[in-house]
């Protein structure tokens, strides 16, 4: 075996395998992201909030293609809209409280929320110009109409949720 094919299954066998290795940070939904302050409470000398979460990764859908009718000359959804489904990361956050009273047990406030998924839509666009299609009892002429331009909203669904508790 030459040293040109034993050079060319070397960098396709490393190839593969750093693809084989980046596959489980993409397939992801989340990246995990731990927010440091324990320089801030040696600096500072006191307690600092503890802060947990993530960043979502966005996930792009198939859009809807463009739809054809008989009574207009362009297709409905010219712009189609994208769905992107996420998810909301679970979140934890630990607050120090000052004990402002002695008779207090509390000393910590603690907010949690769980991750949740996220659809959205991102908006989409029709237009359609002043003429009609092609009327076979016009010969095959076009009518005059009114032209006509939409506009697709945006659409958001979630359900979050969040806990808080004293202690």
């Amino acid at each position: 075996m030459s040293i040109k094919v034993r050079g060319t299954i070397a960098v396709l066998a490393g190839c593969i395998a750093a693809a084989a290795g980046a596959t489980p940070a993409v397939a992801s939904a989340n990246v995990p992201v731990e927010v440091p302050l324990g320089g801030v409470e040696s600096a500072l000398h006191m307690d600092v909030p503890e802060l947990s979460t993530a960043v979502p990764v966005p996930m792009p859908g198939a859009p809807e293609g463009p739809r054809y009718s008989q009574d207009h000359v362009l297709p409905q959804h010219a712009l189609p809209r994208l769905p992107v489904s996420s998810e909301l990361p679970a979140t934890d956050a630990d607050v120090p409280v000052p004990q402002l009273l002695p008779s207090e047990r509390t000393d910590r406030l603690g907010l949690s929320t769980e991750g949740t998924p996220v659809h959205t839509l991102t908006p989409g666009a029709s237009v359609n110009p002043p003429l009609s299609g092609p009327r076979p009892e016009r010969l095959g002429l076009p009518e005059v109409s009114a032209p006509q331009a939409a506009l697709g909203t945006p659409d958001v669904q979630a359900e979050p949720g969040a806990d808080l508790a004293l202690g």
